[in-house]
């Protein structure tokens, strides 16, 4: 299973997340459906996770034939035991909506840690060089549950303030689980929005080598920290294999531009200057001393 605050780490690091954000489009085929919500028991699979802290324990519902995830004050989420390997299905396509945004969400402060939806994916990566806290995590949730929660999560979020671009730790371990912003505050509320990823992509770009089997899915909406009641529905969660990257690619959104060159080009640009500088005074110079020695001498004027 998936989980994401139970320990604090002093470092958040950041990871680049250069891969183009993908849109659905009806030339990608139907896919393969990983979850259907038209059961009437289709709620009661999906397992709680209660984190403490909560006033009030969340509350897992099917709405219309979605997945809806209501937090009054509360911590927790709710997953799904899955099994597929991301090399053959790469791309996850689901759909949400949010009844309402949390101020200034951001997983960088505990105070502030809160979304309206979360989709966390749990990998089957193994726990070798976890540290004490992920460690610690693990045993309390092997406790509470009886099941050995994935020992890395990408962790998809709604409604916060930071790109992106940018995969950034959770105030957990040391970078077993990342955060993820695919929408900002100025996403609608109370709208669908289509979302597909590559999570093989996202996955070797964050942790620098290829991803394992997805163990878990879990679904979550939290506000126990910025109080409130916030609720969130999923829906349409379909896997596609590599093949349907080039379907999804035909409406790629454009690539964030560099608001300027690095760092290391301006420091190359000035010195070139410099250097171009320094060369025209010093030929000034050396031009101007030949005129001055061919130029005749008062003796010589009088004689």
């Amino acid at each position: 299973m998936a989980l994401l605050l139970a320990g604090c780490t002093a470092t958040q690091q950041r990871h680049l997340v250069e891969v183009p954000r993908l849109e659905t489009t009806p030339e990608a085929g139907p896919g393969r459906v990983l979850f259907d919500f038209s059961a009437p028991d289709a709620a009661q699979a999906w397992k709680p996770y209660v984190i403490e802290g909560s006033v009030n324990p969340p509350v897992c519902a099917l709405v219309d034939g979605a997945l809806c995830v209501t937090s009054d004050r509360s911590a927790g989420l709710f997953w799904h035991a899955v099994n597929f390997r991301p090399e053959a299905e790469p791309l996850l396509c689901w759909r949400w909506k949010v009844s309402g945004h949390l101020p200034d969400a951001t997983p960088l402060s505990p105070e502030l840690d809160n979304f309206p939806a979360r989709v966390l994916v749990g990998f089957d990566s193994g726990w070798e060089g976890a540290d004490g806290t992920a460690l610690t995590w693990r045993r309390k949730v092997e406790d509470h549950t009886g099941v050995t929660p994935p020992a890395r999560c990408i962790c998809y979020t709604f409604g916060g303030r930071e790109p992106s671009a940018n995969a950034i730790d959770a105030a957990f371990g040391q970078g077993r689980i990342v955060v993820i912003n695919l929408r900002t505050p100025a996403s609608a509320a109370g709208m669908w929005h289509e979302e597909v990823r590559d999570l093989a992509a996202d996955y070797e770009a964050v942790f620098g080598e290829p991803a394992p089997a997805v163990a878990t899915l879990a679904l979550a909406s939290d506000s126990h920290r910025v109080g409130g009641c916030v609720s969130a529905w999923f829906d349409d969660f379909v896997l596609h294999g590599p093949e349907a990257r080039q379907a999804f690619a035909g409406r790629l959104a454009p690539v964030h531009e560099r608001m300027g060159p690095p760092l290391w080009r301006w420091a190359a640009a000035l010195g070139g200057a410099a250097a171009g500088l320094c060369l025209a005074g010093w030929l000034w110079v050396r031009r101007a001393s030949r005129r001055a020695s061919r130029r005749p001498g008062p003796d010589s004027a009088a004689q």
